[in-house]
């Protein structure tokens, strides 16, 4: 009897400790995963000057603006820059200047010059035509980024012709249009400097 009263008070016993486990959770293993967060790309800033019509060309005045006002047009169409005017009447100590008082801003200046003039020589073989020249000053430094010109012929007209050259004795041929073009072009190489691309191109 006494035998048996002592198994049955053990098994008791055996029962309750297993009744107060708590069971552990199983740990997992390896790490949480990270959102990226994707930060803007931040916009070049472009500062766009004109050069004065040289006094050498027998030019209207307004078509350093049609320059200007064309260029920055063409500019507008890419996402990666934010260009801005400054207005007419940029010489390049202007330009050089400016480009040293900017911290990240690029200045660009602007010309409207003609073979003709640049060689010194009154008459040429062929028409005297006009082209832009564009040249990129990097901020704080005033170093040119980069330089060229742009020109885009001039064709001849018949009757119905779309556009008509403009002409002078003494002054060089030249269309309003082609320089507007010339200028959309200056553009698009200043977006190559940059290595920017323009959005929705119709071309």
């Amino acid at each position: 009897m006494l035998l048996l009263l002592s198994c049955v008070t053990c098994v008791q016993a055996q029962s309750g400790r297993r009744s107060t486990t708590t069971p552990t959770t199983p740990s997992v293993s390896g790490t949480k995963p990270v959102e990226k967060v994707t930060k803007p790309v931040a916009k070049i800033s472009l500062l766009l000057g004109v050069e004065n019509r040289s006094p050498f060309l027998n030019i209207p005045y307004y078509l350093s603006d049609t320059v200007l006002e064309n260029c920055v047009q063409r500019l507008n169409d890419s996402g990666d820059v934010v260009p801005h005017t400054v207005g007419r009447g940029m010489e390049r100590a202007d330009a050089v200047r400016r480009a040293k008082e900017e911290k990240e801003a690029y200045v660009v200046w602007l010309q409207v010059e003609s073979d003709v003039v640049d060689s010194g020589r009154q008459q040429k073989e062929g028409p005297d035509e006009l082209y832009v020249r564009y040249t990129i000053f990097e901020p704080q430094t005033g170093k040119v980024r980069q330089s060229g010109r742009t020109h885009k012929q001039i064709y001849k007209t018949g009757r119905g012709g779309v556009s008509t050259p403009t002409s002078t004795r003494n002054g060089p041929l030249y269309s309003e249009y082609a320089l507007k073009q010339a200028a959309r072009e200056a553009a698009e190489r200043i977006l190559e400097a940059f290595e920017a691309k323009v959005q929705n191109d119709p071309w």
